[in-house]
Parts: structure tokens; C-alpha cells; sequence
């Protein structure tokens, strides 16, 4: 019996032919095939349970999938961020503490002490404008201990409480002739006008560092000082969360460890 040999144009009709009756079998089970990666369980769950008003559980399941970056990574981080900025500036959050003054304390000496921000005291306090300080006086405030990472490949300025990540802020533009990973903190915080102004709490808030002349400042045209260079609302969101001594790492290589 003759052996039937296909011309090369027969063979291309046949591979077509039983390609296409594969994609009709496939896309015929559409519970089982996606053109979209689909979206993980654990986000749709994270929402329901934010509904429901049970924070701690859903940053459970979110804190993971921040690691997977894409898509899913940057829902996480966009959830997590409004879960955490609505716990920390929370007056009634369970880690606010009292403090009450003492005689000879002034404002710079009181923040300091408490390892706070002078934002975060009048937030929780409810101050529209900075008051002279009476020795008796409570006032409510959070020690913030938490880790800044500039992540320049991604254009992110990330906050971190330990190991978990509490929210981003994208960089908007930047100045910064490094080359290798830096490990400095906050050295101070300023402000156009003097702390003591009634301007004071809602003048931009400039983040200096410890290294290099850096700067987290407020993105105004072309970067001027070395630095990060973040929205106004951003910038002085960070500044709020943050004190002197804070940690900074600026990571400069992809895929460095956070």
C-alpha cells in the first residue's frame, strides 16, 4: 500500500484545522480559560471583609500578595495604603498614647521625646494651629517607627512597619547620581516658615537626610537638590509619618531585597 506524502501547503491546512478545533473546545469551557490572568480570591475576599468593616483580617491577606508585584501587587498596595493611613491617623487608634506636659517642655523637645511628628500630635488632637504648651496638658500621639524605602527603579517611595508594607507614593521625578543601594535616615524636617508660625501646619514639609545632601521634597518643576520628588499631598502625608531618626534605605538595584 502507497505511503500518501502531504505537500507542505497540506500540512499547514491540517496543523490550522486542529488548532482551531482546539481553541473551540477551549474557549466552549469558558470556566476554565481566561485571556486575563485572573485576579487572586484573596483580593476579592480583602475587599469584602473591608466592607464589613474587619481591617486586621483583610491586611492578612494583602500583605502577601505585595510581593507579587504587576497588577495584583499594585491592587495590594493601593488597598493596604487606604487600610493603614485610615488606621494611623485614627485618634482613637489603639496605639495612640497620652502624654502630659511638663514643665520646661517646648514643642521640638516634646516631639522628640515622644518620637513623633508635631503633624501627628495636632492630627490627633484635633489643632487647627499650634498652641503654647501648659505643664498639665494631655495630648494624645503615636511613636512612629517606621522604615522609609526609595525604591528608584520602581519610582516609589515606600513605608514599611517592620517587614509590612503600609503604603506608596510615586516619585514624580528625581535627582540622584548614585549607583549603589544607601542606608541613611531622616535628619530633619523643615518647613518654609518657622515651627512656632500659624502657617506652620500647613506649610509643604521637606524631609532632609542624614546622607549626601538628599532631599523627599515636593515636586516643583525640575528637581533642584539632590533628592525624591513627591505630589504636595504625598509629601506632606510622609512627612506626617515620619520623624528624625527615621530609617531610610535608598535602593538603586532592581530587585534589591526591601
Amino acid at each position: 500500500m502507497r505511503s500518501i506524502s502531504l505537500t507542505s501547503s497540506a500540512r499547514v491546512f491540517f496543523s490550522l484545522l486542529a488548532a482551531a478545533c482546539c481553541a473551540q473546545g477551549v474557549f466552549a469551557d469558558g470556566e476554565n480559560y481566561s485571556l486575563w490572568p485572573r485576579r487572586p480570591e484573596a483580593l476579592a475576599e480583602a475587599r469584602r471583609l473591608m466592607d464589613r468593616g474587619s481591617l486586621p483580617q483583610a491586611l492578612e491577606l494583602l500583605q502577601p500578595l505585595v510581593e507579587q508585584g504587576g497588577v495584583v501587587g499594585r491592587e495590594a498596595k493601593d488597598l493596604i495604603g487606604s487600610l493603614r493611613i485610615r488606621q494611623l491617623l485614627d485618634p482613637n487608634g489603639p496605639d495612640v498614647k497620652k502624654y502630659t506636659v511638663r514643665r520646661g517642655d517646648s514643642w521640638i523637645r516634646m516631639v522628640r521625646k515622644l518620637d513623633c511628628s508635631q503633624a501627628m500630635v495636632m492630627h490627633l488632637n484635633g489643632l487647627m494651629d499650634i498652641p503654647v504648651l501648659h505643664a498639665g496638658d494631655v495630648l494624645k500621639y503615636r511613636p512612629l517607627d517606621f522604615h522609609v524605602v526609595v525604591n528608584v527603579p520602581e519610582k516609589e517611595v515606600c513605608l514599611y512597619d517592620g517587614t509590612n508594607f503600609v503604603k506608596g507614593y510615586p516619585i514624580l521625578s528625581m535627582k540622584d547620581g548614585g549607583k549603589k543601594n544607601l542606608e541613611t535616615s531622616v535628619k530633619d524636617e523643615q518647613a518654609p516658615v518657622s515651627i512656632y508660625s500659624k502657617q506652620f501646619p500647613s506649610a509643604d514639609k521637606t524631609l532632609v537626610l542624614a546622607a549626601g545632601g538628599y532631599v523627599i521634597d515636593v515636586s516643583r518643576g525640575a528637581p533642584r537638590s539632590p533628592g525624591f520628588y513627591l505630589s504636595r499631598q504625598d509629601c506632606n502625608e510622609l512627612a506626617m509619618l515620619t520623624r528624625a531618626g527615621t530609617k531610610v534605605t535608598i535602593l538603586r538595584e532592581k530587585g534589591a531585597a526591601q
